[in-house]
């Protein structure tokens, strides 16, 4: 189990879970280039995307979530 879910005990946040585990439509920001060069290499068959103060992992092909990195974009309110 990825490690941000595991943190929740194996469930999605609630919101998310109510949608099947998908984001909705204009939630997520891409994440810049700067910021995906410091994170580890990802499979071509998932993104990133910025929700929030988070990074969210993501299935392309089923648009589902996987993983959650929290709190980690600064600056933001």
């Amino acid at each position: 189990m990825p490690p941000g879910l595991a943190k929740r005990g194996g469930d999605l946040p609630p919101g998310l879970a109510k949608r099947g585990g998908e984001l909705p439509p204009g939630l997520a920001k891409r994440l810049p280039r700067d910021l995906e060069s410091d994170l580890p290499r990802r499979s071509p068959n998932f993104r990133r995307v910025i929700v929030d103060n988070d990074i969210v992992l993501i299935d392309a092909a089923t648009n589902k979530v996987l993983d959650v990195l929290e709190d980690v974009i600064r600056g933001k309110s």
